[in-house]
């Protein structure tokens, strides 16, 4: 770890370097270098193409990541098998590169890197194409989905750009065009829809059962929502409810990523100022405070159904779920630094990171639909490998098993673990 922050160290001071030589230009988009002998006399400032510092700050992101997930995983039950899941598993880059486009492997701590503009020039034309952000003309799909962009034909309830790194709102919308369309094939499997039904039933089981509550009632209704969903009949009803919402799009991503899981994280990040003087007064014990947050979701799930305009529809089920759940998260972030805590925050960051990943092109491929696709339902399995382990649970073998999609020759078969 320590050659780790080492190495990181150095690439904050080689981007912080090149940034100074900079800071005075208006706009910097390339560095032009000299020709013939002019080039050997060039320095190393002046070799470094806007290109590179594309490359160094997408390394540097990775590896703030990488840093964050084995901070995350200290403290767990058995950590060093964590950190080889994490090593072996999580750093998903693309596979099969040779059928799409090779990931840039130019070292960055080398200093073979620097050597000459001729070099670095060859070493590029060479590889062809890197997966990196100067190879978007190479993403047949997201290249379709940024014209699609740019020309105000995608929306978004809530723009996450900059929680997602993207370089923009409009990469952003081209990104999430594209994750919709690659959960629509991946959720046209029935055998991964009970997957995923089952890893958000069992991960939220195991943190009930981690705050020392019995989940068998949060099951029964969440069972309810499950085959509720199933009824086609309903779909027309659930979309106008959802739309209602600001949400316009019944997707994987919108309705559960964005709408109930990222909303949540930012209520709970910003909860109200009475539970706030509640958790934070040193007069009342721990078995008060759990009290007052629960009564004080109870409080505002009732209001919320008061409000509502279908008594029997997809909220309905869902305000049935969280009166079970939001207690239990709630206290869980707000509450002491215990182990629900390093729990949920666990849960919360797994969940960060993955989002994080598919709208990454170091981690996904944006060339086809199936191939997104392939690597969202690989990334999946991963995180819920690691969500898994760290509760102690079943790691859902027996669907994992079945997982998979039927994809064409210029993609890999999913595999399972």
């Amino acid at each position: 770890m320590e050659l780790f922050e080492e190495a990181l160290q150095r690439w904050e001071q080689a981007l912080s370097f090149r940034s100074r030589q900079v800071e005075d230009e208006a706009n910097c988009t390339a560095v032009k270098l000299g020709a013939g002998d002019a080039i050997a006399e060039e320095t190393v400032e002046d070799i470094i193409s806007a290109e590179f510092i594309h490359k160094l700050e997408s390394l540097l992101q990775r590896a703030y990541r990488l840093q964050e997930e084995f901070e995350a995983t200290l403290g767990t039950p058995d950590p060093i098998s964590l950190v080889n899941d994490i090593d072996r598993e999580t750093d998903i880059t693309v596979r099969d590169t040779e059928d799409f486009c090779l990931r840039d492997t130019t070292s960055i701590a080398s200093t073979d890197s620097f050597v000459s503009a001729a070099e670095l020039t060859e070493h590029r034309d060479n590889r062809g194409s890197t997966y990196g952000l100067g190879s978007w003309c190479h993403l047949p799909l997201y290249e379709e989905a940024m014209h699609l962009a740019e020309d105000g034909r995608v929306f978004c309830r809530v723009l996450r750009t900059e929680l997602l790194e993207c370089v923009g709102d409009i990469d952003f919308l081209a990104k999430v065009h594209c994750v919709r369309q690659a959960f629509q094939i991946i959720l046209s499997d029935v055998i991964n829809r009970k997957f995923f039904a089952e890893v958000g039933r069992k991960v939220l089981s195991a943190i009930m059962t981690k705050a020392h509550k019995n989940p068998k009632r949060f099951e029964a209704v969440y069972e309810e929502m499950m085959y509720f969903l199933q009824q086609t009949d309903h779909w027309e009803m659930t979309q106008r409810e959802l739309a209602a919402r600001g949400v316009k799009h019944i997707n994987f991503y919108d309705v559960v990523l964005d709408f109930i899981l990222m909303d949540s994280f930012e209520d709970l990040d910003n909860p109200p100022t009475s539970i706030l003087n509640v958790v934070n007064n040193r007069w009342l014990n721990n078995s008060f405070k759990e009290t007052a947050v629960a009564s004080s979701c109870w409080s505002v799930l009732k209001s919320k159904r008061q409000q509502m305009k279908v008594p029997n529809g997809f909220i309905a089920h869902f305000y049935a779920v969280c009166e079970h759940i939001s207690p239990i998260l709630a206290w869980g972030f707000l509450g002491p630094r215990d182990s629900l805590y390093d729990l949920c925050c666990f849960f919360k960051e797994q969940v960060l990171f993955f989002l994080k990943d598919i709208f990454d092109f170091e981690k996904v491929r944006y060339t086809s639909t199936e191939c997104l696709a392939e690597d969202i339902l690989h990334l999946i399995q991963r995180r819920t490998e690691l969500l898994m382990a760290y509760l102690g649970t079943d790691n859902l073998r027996h669907l994992n098993g079945y997982v998979g999609l039927p994809l064409p020759n210029g993609c890999l078969e999913a595999q399972a673990p």
